[in-house]
């Protein structure tokens, strides 16, 4: 895959989704050893937040960027879930994993989709 701006708000998602995975995984193992529920791994995510909440920000303008620079309406669609992603990553933590599957699912779009060039373009 070549990299440009249009997919590299998938680079950045990769990236991005295997930390949410990671801080997934250590919520859960946090909230084991206090007596499991949901609620604890939703409430320990929404303490963790805070910590990296900017990382939202950069996925998010990289997908505004790739919106703006992209020609195809599945690419167009896919920003702008990408972006809903992003915005949710930051303000409800606590829904982390299905935000995580739908994210999975908009980089497969990106990573999927081919990029149009103009003519006399190489």
């Amino acid at each position: 895959m070549k990299l440009s701006l249009i997919k590299l708000p998938a680079l950045f998602g990769v990236l991005y989704a295997a930390f949410t995975a990671i801080v997934l995984v250590l919520a859960t193992v946090s909230a084991i050893m206090h007596g499991f529920s949901t609620a604890q791994v939703g409430t320990t995510l929404m303490s963790w937040e805070p910590h990296w909440w900017y990382l939202s920000i950069i996925g998010g303008l990289l997908h505004v960027v790739s919106f703006a620079r992209s020609q195809s309406r599945k690419l167009m669609i896919a920003n702008t879930v990408g972006l809903c992603v992003y915005v949710g990553y930051a303000l409800i933590p606590n829904y982390a994993l299905p935000l995580l599957l739908i994210h999975l699912v908009v980089i497969y779009l990106i990573t999927k989709t081919r990029v149009m060039r103009p003519v006399g373009e190489v």
